[in-house]
């Protein structure tokens, strides 16, 4: 049992107390054994004397004793706020007070109390202030995010690694029991041994997932390590599709300039001399211009719609747009001896949008059936179904087979090739219609079945 400052202050005033009385039962002692020698009688002054020095003695001991309980509560007392003050603060509850004690050395300590409390609160509140700004951008991030201590465990992971890694509550597991992937797993050796970078990528459920490690560091001083899992797929899909679209336009665009060059060096070569022949190479060259043309403007309109949000526009309908590419196209139907028919059993109207992609829409659809339609008709439709705006193309065409359905609105991919080569098409012009509907909103479907034709329906939902 520890004992407080006033417990060993009673036993002192008591001591004191017995050590008076003991000075006069003494006293008396030594008088009577006096007396008896000398045969005499005490006096009543000595012994008024005896009861004199022993009153002094006890109230000297009270008054002693009052000093010094008054002085030990003047320091307990402090000393006992102080520890409570302690204990709240362990608590997390920082109290402070203005105190003015009576004691010197008590209140320099009680003030060296409250600024080391106020100073490690403060540090207290900007670590938890740095410690919730770094939760919540960890689980903010697209990446799964795992600490690890020096011996590979598991100390801190973000939200993220469930959603990404499939798995839940790893904390204080091996990371080598987490992930058991071969390639994964010598990647973590090697950096917890070196205490290095490393990197690799693996296939995991249909998704390319991208793995990093690196030491966690400063000096010399190794303090861990973190490792960031991303997922790739879409980007590495990204990239298969900007090389395949940057290997069609090469090929799209080497096409025509090569013939150009071709016919210009024939030119040169004598054949500007012969003029039939000078006239038909110069016609090719013409035409291949103008086809390089068209595939310039194609890939630029389509840049441009990718990059474009459905945050502009004005209010358009949509019958006199078709009706004009009716008119421009109309002499290219006569000489197929193809009949366009327009059935307009509804008002279209777009409160925000482009009059020009509009226009690109129907062009591009109505041209691409009369390119792939011998005989018959092209019949467009437009009419309204519950909350729905509908616009059908249908052609009595030559139909595409089954398995050319699911890439018709891929760039550069076409049905027939040297059809569509023939008629000029560059072939983005269904790439381009898919774009500008869903920059509206909007879907578009195919139906067709080989030698019968083919139905393009696209829907936009009322504004």
């Amino acid at each position: 049992m520890r004992k407080t400052i006033m417990g060993p202050a009673l036993v002192v005033l008591w001591g004191m107390a017995i050590a008076y009385m003991s000075m006069g039962y003494m006293m008396l002692e030594k008088l009577a054994v006096h007396n008896k020698a000398s045969q005499t009688v005490i006096t009543q002054l000595e012994i008024d004397m005896i009861y004199k020095s022993t009153g002094i003695a006890l109230i000297a001991t009270f008054i002693l004793y009052i000093f010094i309980g008054k002085t030990t509560r003047t320091i307990t007392e402090p000393i006992k706020k102080l520890t409570e003050e302690a204990k709240a603060f362990a608590r997390g509850e920082y109290i402070h007070n203005v105190k003015n004690y009576e004691v010197e050395e008590v209140q320099t300590l009680a003030q060296a109390f409250d600024d080391m409390g106020e100073k490690l609160y403060r540090t207290i509140r900007k670590l938890q202030y740095q410690k919730t700004k770094a939760e919540t951008i960890l689980n903010d991030l697209d990446e799964a995010i795992i600490i690890l201590d020096e011996e590979g465990y598991i100390t801190e992971v973000n939200a993220s690694v469930q959603g990404i890694l499939k798995v839940e509550d790893i904390k204080r597991y091996h990371i080598g029991t987490v992930l058991r992937d071969t390639k994964i797993r010598q990647m973590i050796e090697v950096a917890l041994k070196q205490k290095q970078y490393n990197s690799c990528e693996i296939l995991r459920d249909e998704k390319i997932l991208h793995f990093r490690i690196a030491p966690i560091s400063k000096g010399d001083k190794h303090y861990g390590f973190i490792i960031s899992v991303r997922d790739i797929t879409q980007t590495r899909q990204l990239e298969e599709l900007r090389y395949q679209f940057v290997s069609n336009v090469t090929h799209e665009l080497k096409t025509p300039l090569t013939s150009i060059q071709g016919f210009v060096e024939t030119l040169k070569d004598g054949a500007i001399d012969n003029r039939d022949i000078a006239l038909r190479f110069l016609d090719i060259i013409d035409i291949e211009a103008k086809r390089l043309y068209r595939l310039i403007q194609d890939i630029l309109l389509l840049s441009e719609i990718e990059n474009m949000e459905n945050n502009y526009g004005m209010r358009i309908e949509l019958t006199p747009i078709i009706e004009e590419v009716i008119a421009i196209l109309q002499q290219e139907a006569d000489k197929k001896q193809i009949e366009i028919i327009f059935n307009h059993t509804h008002d279209i109207v777009f409160e925000h949008a482009s009059a020009d992609y509009m226009k690109q829409v129907m062009m591009n659809m109505l041209s691409n059936a009369l390119k792939y339609t011998d005989t018959g008709t092209v019949t467009i439709t437009t009419e309204c179904r519950n909350d729905e705006y509908v616009i059908s193309i249908q052609d009595t065409g030559i139909g595409m087979p089954k398995e050319s359905l699911g890439r018709i609105f891929e760039r550069f991919y076409r049905v027939d090739k040297s059809r569509s080569r023939k008629s000029g098409g560059t072939g983005l012009g269904l790439s381009i219609v898919k774009h500008i509907v869903e920059l509206y909103k909007g879907t578009i479907k195919v139906e067709s079945t080989e030698h019968v034709g083919t139905t393009f329906t696209i829907t936009f939902k009322k504004n």
